[in-house]
């Protein structure tokens, strides 16, 4: 029940929903690789962010609230409704001009070495560790960006993770 502890301790840790095992591995590969969106926002404090897309092309997703990302990973069908996993300190803040996803900042979380900035984005909540030293001012627009290996990608429907 402690993910920090299981993190920690375990070489391999089995995560479980329901009563059905999720995925089972060393810890890393549950927070790098998670086979599921359950895997995904159960592993990592804070959780993961998630966004509705859609596919717009092999690598290309627009998000159903405004903007658009890339991922290096494939296998949507254009068209098709996908979630994009990002998680928060793969957010980076950036200029409107290369800007990924946006929106008004709700509060920010100063935390010592990093900084909680939780950005409205449509009827989603996106949350950006940053190192500690940026300081948004609630109801100003914060630009992001992500690396696209670091965008992960689910099946809507199943939650199972596009590779």
């Amino acid at each position: 029940h402690d993910q920090v502890e299981a993190k920690t301790l375990a070489d391999r840790v089995v995560v479980m929903r329901d009563g059905r095992i999720e995925q089972v591995g060393a810890p890393n590969d549950l927070y790098h690789a998670p086979a599921t969106r359950f895997v995904a926002g159960f592993i990592g404090s804070p959780a993961m962010n998630f966004l509705p897309a859609t596919s717009t092309g092999a690598s290309s997703f627009a998000l159903l609230a405004g903007g658009r990302i890339t991922s290096t990973v494939g296998g949507a069908v254009e068209g098709a409704a996908v979630t994009v996993g990002i998680r928060p300190e793969h957010l980076v803040p950036c200029g409107a001009t290369e800007s990924l996803v946006a929106g008004p900042v709700e509060m920010v979380e100063q935390l010592g070495a990093d900084t909680l900035i939780h950005v409205g984005h449509g009827a989603d909540r996106i949350i950006a560790r940053i190192p500690h030293g940026l300081h948004p001012e609630v109801g100003t627009t914060l630009h992001m960006k992500a690396d696209p290996a670091r965008v992960f990608l689910f099946d809507s429907a199943s939650g199972e993770r596009l590779r």
